[in-house]
């Protein structure tokens, strides 16, 4: 089925920006959109559809009121680990947020203000990768392949639990690759697992560590010894300090800068490190690191892939 008679699924809490998408699309030849409001309605959608067997390509605002991006994804890539998420934004891909959200499996992103040409241009390209599929024969390595294409070294753990192969199953493709010089065993790799359900498809919440919050900033942070006012750099207008309101002139002397320190937006705490918490991508288990289970299994890096 070529992907111009898919479903799309727009989840976007703007009906404005929504029906804009969806117009548009309907011009470039796709009937079967479907448009949620809510994180938490795409979701449910989501799973229906692909219950239906009607898998879709599912275009995400980056910022809902119920959740966020990364949450939204985890649970969508749970319910089909291959789906083509594409991010609408208005943050510039430099971004850290943005950078984070392709690491964590977004196909694609479109800036806002949507530009249609970008929106064709995107779907363009998945329906090329659709043709190439269709008109390439089957290869039952085809996932681990790609698996190692796009890793450095690999886990047999790993590799596993995303083809969904049994570990004697990818042991014998392996044991062909490096017969044909693809792929070198190395040392045993040991990896993070969920403490419920043993999956090593992981993924990390920073917060901040006072009230839990995300919505915190990497900064410096500024002492000033005769009043010992500890704030971020930006309080210190032309060097006046914010709480006694003298100028600071001699750094060691009249004050110390404190570097790498984070500064949460919602609460005010200063703090070296944010609290981390893993997600289990599979079950949605929250723990953290002294919770966690250990995963040792068999390592290997492609050589000529």
């Amino acid at each position: 089925m070529s992907l111009q008679k898919k479903n799309i699924l727009i989840i976007e809490d703007s009906i404005a920006v929504a029906g804009l998408i969806q117009d548009f699309l309907k011009k470039l030849n796709y009937q079967n959109i479907k448009i949620c409001n809510s994180g938490r309605s795409g979701i449910q959608v989501f799973e229906e559809l692909v219950k239906a067997n009607k898998i879709p390509v599912v275009i995400l605002d980056y910022s809902l009121p119920d959740m966020n991006a990364d949450d939204i994804m985890s649970e969508i890539f749970r319910i089909r680990p291959d789906a083509k998420v594409i991010i609408e934004t208005a943050s510039e891909r430099t971004d850290d947020t943005i950078k984070d959200v392709l690491r964590h499996g977004a196909y694609q992103y479109i800036e806002k203000p949507i530009r249609f040409e970008s929106i064709k241009s995107t779907m363009e390209i998945l329906e090329e990768e659709d043709k190439t599929l269709e008109d390439t024969p089957a290869d039952n390595n085809k996932e681990i392949d790609s698996l190692l294409i796009s890793s450095t070294r690999i886990s047999l753990a790993r590799v596993s639990e995303y083809t969904g192969k049994k570990t004697e199953e990818v042991l014998e493709c392996f044991k062909k690759l490096k017969d044909e010089g693809k792929v070198v065993s190395i040392e045993s790799i040991k990896e993070v697992s969920c403490n419920m359900c043993d999956s090593v498809k992981i993924g990390q919440n920073f917060s901040c560590p006072s009230c839990n919050k995300t919505n915190f900033k990497q900064g410096k942070l500024i002492e000033h010894f005769k009043c010992g006012n500890v704030s971020v750099e930006d309080s210190y207008k032309n060097n006046i300090c914010p709480k006694c309101h003298k100028e600071i002139k001699i750094i060691g002397v009249d004050y110390k800068t404190i570097d790498n320190y984070y500064i949460c937006s919602d609460c005010g705490e200063k703090f070296p490190e944010p609290l981390i918490e893993y997600v289990c991508i599979r079950c949605r288990n929250k723990f953290k690191l002294d919770q966690a289970k250990w995963i040792t299994s068999e390592g290997f890096r492609s050589i000529n892939l």
